[in-house]
């Protein structure tokens, strides 16, 4: 039997007091990861996006026993939403977490867990080398679990505390990965998680942190909430999200998880790191007294924008990810409030800036929506594409985009970069909204991040490649992942992955390796490995890693490392917990 992983103990010392980095720091984002409808990473994720694609499905009742059915089918409520797959699915033994823990385990943690860990993984750093400052802010609010659990009869145990409270969400963070920095729960209902990486962007800009993990996750188990907001007139009736068109008629509620890893842009470009863009503003505000309690604050939304933005140049901001619920009041105030925040920074009125709202095409994730619409804009900077919004057939008569600079995103359009006075590309850049229904709004500018291109061509000869995982089967299921990147990935660097997997990975019991020349030769070995599960025979420095040798990574690297590389995450075993049978009560005791 193979032992169970975690990021093992590695001594390190906390980092001495040092002073705070300039507060306008660009801070790259390094590493992400995301489960959202329909999409079980983000690879899936773009494709939806750009096939136009509405994840939105019928509620999973399948999720309950039969007299759990009967009593939400009872209930009046629309029976659509934006349902992650497999939320009983977790691989409690890597995470070294005891089948009946599992089970009184909120789903939104063991989510965040494995999040967490592709998206560190993503960045090719390993989670037990991390700086000891490291910080760990998660966006979450409901806690439908713990109804699930009490409604359900089971009886309260030593799990249970640690299983529900969202304190522990983030501290079982921080405890797996040895890291004392910030270890947060954010709640500010709808803006929880892009609240949490403005907090991320604090905490590193303060010197607080080095390295910073922002995210948020949201999981819907109770019925009773959807009743509660469908009785406040806030969901659609027929299930569609239909932000800026003018037969909006509620929000759509939605499941998903996100995460991504934050640190200062100088040390990601000093250690070689792969960005996927850098996040230049940030802003958060409440919106004081409005006309309720719940309703928007187009004047404070404005203020919110205006200040994330800052001594930008606002004519460089191409696009928008919107709160964009899709309701008749939402989206003109918000609409509004960005044409006034633009008037003020001085943009022109030429209607390049796109609209746009995730929402349309996965619900309103809630607590997770601001991530989702963060990973959304990396993806769209990354592509050079803006992904069209759904069910957007007739705008909304309230909505005013005559003579100003915004255009709604009806079909999926190239993003071109703004040029300069003097005709050179200037880099694109985003902002993302995220409002809370309490009335926290966040809002963050997103750049893209164009590198350096050295030229260099790649030195010839053979290197070794390394892979382990902690069964033989999710050795296999690597394999097969990595294989199927080599085979959609066009001219990758051999040394970046090798690098990428001796030096992004823990070594784990199971483990293969080959000593190859080129990608093509690699993908050969895989695709052998894969079908046949013959490991071969290895020699030389491959041969000792196999046998539970570490690695020379500076012997290995000959005094140039390469840069770090994309590769997919850890295959986690989908093994199924969910609440136990309750107990019966214990006898009264005999006199």
């Amino acid at each position: 039997m193979t032992a169970p992983v975690t990021a093992p103990a590695t001594g390190r010392r906390p980092l001495p007091d040092r002073p705070g980095r300039a507060p306008d720091t660009p801070i790259a984002v390094i590493g992400a990861a995301g489960r959202f409808p329909g999409a079980r990473d983000l690879t899936q994720f773009w494709a939806n996006l750009l096939a136009g694609r509405d994840s939105v499905t019928a509620f999973p009742l399948d999720r309950y026993d039969e007299e759990q059915r009967r009593a939400i089918t009872a209930l009046d409520f629309p029976r659509r939403m934006g349902a992650l797959d497999e939320v009983d699915a977790f691989d409690a033994a890597f995470f070294r977490i005891l089948p009946r823990e599992a089970e009184l385990m909120d789903p939104q943690h063991r989510l965040v867990l494995e999040t967490v860990w592709q998206a560190l993984e993503d960045s090719a750093h390993r989670p037990s080398e991390l700086p000891s400052n490291t910080g760990v802010f998660i966006g979450v609010t409901n806690n439908d679990y713990a109804t699930l659990l009490s409604t359900r009869g089971v009886r309260p145990d030593a799990f249970t505390a640690t299983g529900t409270n969202h304190s522990i969400l983030a501290n079982r963070i921080s405890y797996l990965l040895d890291v004392r920095g910030p270890s947060e729960p954010i709640d500010t209902a709808c803006s929880s998680s892009l609240v949490a990486v403005h907090r991320a962007m604090e905490a590193i800009r303060s010197g607080a942190c080095d390295l910073a993990i922002a995210g948020g996750v949201n999981v819907l188990l109770d019925a009773g909430t959807f009743v509660s907001a469908h009785r406040a007139g806030m969901l659609s009736p027929d299930g569609l999200c239909r932000t800026f068109d003018a037969d909006a008629n509620g929000y759509v509620r939605g499941e998903g998880v996100g995460a991504v890893v934050l640190k200062p842009l100088a040390a990601a470009e000093r250690d070689g790191d792969a960005i996927l863009g850098v996040l230049r503003g940030s802003a958060y505000n409440h919106g004081g007294r409005a006309n309720s309690l719940t309703a928007p604050n187009a004047d404070a939304q404005a203020e919110l924008v205006t200040a994330a933005v800052g001594d930008l140049d606002p004519d460089t901001i191409g696009y928008i990810e919107t709160h964009g619920t899709g309701t008749a009041l939402g989206d003109p105030v918000e609409v509004r409030a960005l044409r006034t925040a633009f008037r003020r920074l001085g943009r022109s009125d030429d209607g390049a800036c796109g609209l746009g709202s995730v929402k349309t095409n996965i619900g309103h994730l809630e607590s997770a929506a601001g991530i989702a619409g963060l990973l959304k804009v990396l993806l769209s900077l990354r592509h050079g594409v803006l992904p069209a919004n759904r069910h957007l057939r007739r705008v909304n008569p309230f909505v005013e985009l005559d003579d100003g600079p915004f255009h709604l995103v009806r079909e999926n359009e190239p993003w071109p970069r703004p040029r300069d006075r003097d005709g050179r590309d200037g880099p694109r850049r985003a902002g993302v909204s995220s409002f809370g229904f309490g009335g926290v709004n966040a809002h963050v500018v997103v750049e893209e991040y164009v590198p350096v291109r050295a030229g260099r061509e790649e030195p010839a000869g053979d290197v070794l490649v390394p892979l382990s995982a902690r069964t033989p089967g999710q050795l296999t299921d690597r394999a097969r992942d990595l294989l199927a990147f080599l085979e959609r990935s066009e001219g990758v660097s051999l040394r970046s992955v090798a690098w990428t997997l001796l030096a992004g990975r823990e070594e784990m019991a199971e483990r293969i390796a080959w000593t190859v020349s080129s990608v093509a030769q690699l993908a050969d070995r895989l695709r052998e490995f894969v079908a046949t599960g013959d490991r071969g025979e290895a020699a030389g420095p491959a041969a000792r890693w196999i046998a539970g040798e570490a690695l020379d990574r500076s012997a290995w690297t000959g005094g140039a490392t390469p840069g770090r590389v994309r590769l997919p995450g850890y295959p986690f075993a989908r093994d199924r917990f969910w609440h136990p049978e309750a107990e019966p009560a214990p006898a009264p005791a005999q006199a």
